[in-house]
């Protein structure tokens, strides 16, 4: 190894090496009373979206393939649209671009999903950044679970769509990321064929802005800042723990949340650096989607249920 390479690498250390956040510490906004809004249009939602025409919903439960995804009224929860997404592994987290484009992490099979958002036709899929196995950390907080009972009844037990399981057929690792022109892919770009990238699990929460996708993304306790056009990291946030979930903009701030802390974390967009927290019970629902609309923050329960309090 040159010296060049080795004081390269010592650089991009401390980011990867940063000690854990001290999250008792951080100054909190102070309690909120969650209002449970109305049951999700299916049975675990479990990222969400806020635009102007309504509030999308991704659902996790895989039917024969496919994933629900709805665009639901605020008010009352009545889907306005709503169609399937194939070959979807425990989607978790979504976004909207300018140009009408639904962006869907597949968790589990490490891959980012472009998405026709008039009938969900599958346009792109790219391997997330920071794929991978998660990890412990020393004073983590215990697995959190939700403490409501399932707004429906349990589905009954179903093989594995052939091609979605992990290690199935069908693609494989399919793509590695690596820069762009093979096959006529774009950069970061894999085989439409692809169904996982890599071991482990990928992004979660995910928001558009400026040109820009922000995803948090389990294994290295990450936000991932990726210009779409190149599938470059544009940099990388230091998160509070490690099941990070859901995320919404409030302002020049990007809300964070951590499933496990039941807590939103509020990151200062140009730093990355954590500001505030709000802080919730365990009587609450737990966090899973996230996002923020007209000065409420909005997130799913992923035993059923969608849920909001003002901020």
């Amino acid at each position: 190894m040159n010296r060049r390479h080795f004081l390269t690498l010592a650089g991009a250390l401390p980011a990867f090496a940063a000690a854990p956040i001290d999250v008792r510490a951080i100054k909190s906004r102070g309690t909120r009373k969650v209002e449970i809004a109305y049951k999700s249009p299916h049975t675990s939602p479990n990222g969400l979206q806020a635009t102007k025409d309504g509030l999308w919903v991704v659902d996790d439960r895989t039917v024969d393939g496919n994933n629900n995804v709805s665009l639901v009224n605020y008010a009352d929860g009545k889907v306005i649209r709503e169609f399937q997404v194939a070959g979807l592994n425990q989607p978790s987290g979504m976004t909207i671009d300018p140009e009408g484009n639904l962006w869907i992490n597949s968790t589990h099979a490490g891959l980012i999903f472009k998405c026709n958002s008039q009938d969900g036709a599958v346009l792109a899929k790219y391997t997330c950044p920071g794929v991978g196995l998660g990890f412990r950390l020393k004073n983590d907080p215990p697995a959190a679970r939700s403490p409501l009972q399932p707004a429906y009844p349990p589905a009954a037990a179903a093989a594995p769509a052939a091609g979605i399981a992990r290690g199935g057929s069908g693609g494989g690792r399919g793509g590695s990321g690596r820069g762009g022109g093979r096959g006529g892919l774009g950069p970061g770009q894999v085989p439409l064929t692809a169904t996982i990238a890599a071991a482990g699990e990928g992004g979660q929460g995910m928001e558009y802005r400026d040109g820009l996708l922000y995803t948090a993304v389990l294994p290295t306790r990450r936000l991932y800042v990726i210009d779409p056009k190149n599938w470059e990291v544009q940099s990388m946030w230091q998160l509070a723990g490690a099941r990070a979930h859901g995320v919404g903009w409030e302002d020049d701030t990007l809300w964070v949340a951590d499933s496990n802390w039941r807590a939103f974390f509020r990151h200062d967009r140009s730093s990355g650096e954590i500001v505030e927290k709000i802080q919730l019970t365990d009587k609450d629902p737990l966090i899973h989607g996230v996002t923020v609309h007209d000065g409420y923050l909005w997130y799913c329960d992923d035993v059923g249920y969608i849920c909001n309090f003002k901020l």
